[in-house]
């Protein structure tokens, strides 16, 4: 039992770790995204759910809490991906098990302040790659200095219409992680060994809400183009990978279930330099290590006490 709900935990994050690259490539409308997940979670899980364990806790406190938050979870997690880099993204993500351990009441290491340092340096180190200036010195040597100086402010302001507010994909990914870390606790108080009665309940608020709001864009696009890729996309990425997850909620202690979390930041930042060309520099990996170690601390991992 225990090593299956360890390779489960692992296997679930090495495909979760993926979603930031199919949120920023898939050539789909953000609502459509949403949508193409909720209702793609939901078609499926409803043929193998427990109908009398669904109509007993739809509407209860935690299974409304549970669809509700999860609804939020999906919005922050895809705004963010969508304005980070996949590494930095779930580096910042997975600040989510120090949220789970700060939830249960167990108290943190003092360590916990060099998160906070490390926060600081993968927001600062987006400065010049978010506006769009990594790479371009290269560049800008083969050009005159006027297109050169055109093509670095064209490229910047382009990049500032990304964000609605200043460091707007670091706060959504930390309200990602926040709600992720509800989750974990509300999966937990719905007790069933069937966890695709756990992926209905979370997802079946979100499916009428993004169906009724994106209705007539759903009827309007093609369901043989991308809307169709995304779906399955979303089939065998999430739908198992969340399924995997909950499996290792069920069965895993918070003590092990949380340092395996980190093993998607590696897949992350795989995922990043292998399908995006992104650039990992050492700001970014001091800042990651920074994040990661406090929780080490707290899980009782490494024994030291600062």
């Amino acid at each position: 039992m225990l090593f299956s709900a360890i390779a489960s935990k692992l296997l679930a994050e090495s495909l979760l770790s993926l979603y930031p690259v199919f949120v920023k490539t898939i050539n789909l409308s953000f609502g459509l995204q949403l949508w193409s997940r909720f209702f793609t979670y939901v078609a499926i899980s409803m043929f193998f759910v427990d109908m009398g364990f669904i109509y007993k806790h739809l509407f209860s406190k935690n299974g409304f809490l549970l669809s509700l938050i999860t609804v939020l979870h999906v919005y922050f997690s895809y705004r963010g991906f969508q304005l980070l880099e996949s590494g930095v993204a779930f580096v910042l993500f997975y600040t989510y098990p120090i949220f789970i351990l700060l939830f249960s009441g167990k108290p943190l290491h003092i360590s916990i302040l060099l998160s906070l340092v490390g926060v600081y340096l993968l927001a600062s180190s987006r400065s010049s790659e978010d506006f769009g200036i990594v790479g371009l010195d290269n560049v800008c040597e083969e050009m005159d200095d006027a297109q050169s100086s055109e093509t670095v402010f064209k490229t910047k302001a382009e990049s500032q219409k990304k964000e609605a507010f200043p460091y707007e994909g670091i706060w959504m990914v930390l309200l990602a992680s926040v709600t992720e870390a509800m989750i974990y606790f509300l999966v937990r108080s719905i007790k069933t060994d069937n966890h695709w009665n756990h992926m209905f309940l979370s997802y079946g608020l979100g499916s009428i809400l993004f169906s009724g709001l994106f209705f007539k864009d759903v009827v309007n696009t093609n369901i043989s183009s991308v809307l169709s890729i995304s779906m399955v996309i979303n089939l065998v990425i999430g739908l198992f990978g969340y399924l995997l997850r909950f499996y290792a909620i069920r069965n895993l202690d918070t003590v092990i279930y949380s340092p395996l979390s980190y093993f998607g930041v590696i897949m992350a930042y795989v995922y990043g330099v292998l399908f995006q060309q992104e650039v990992i520099t050492w700001q970014k990996i001091l800042g990651s290590v920074l994040i990661l170690v406090p929780n080490f601390f707290d899980f009782g991992i490494i024994g030291l006490d600062l």
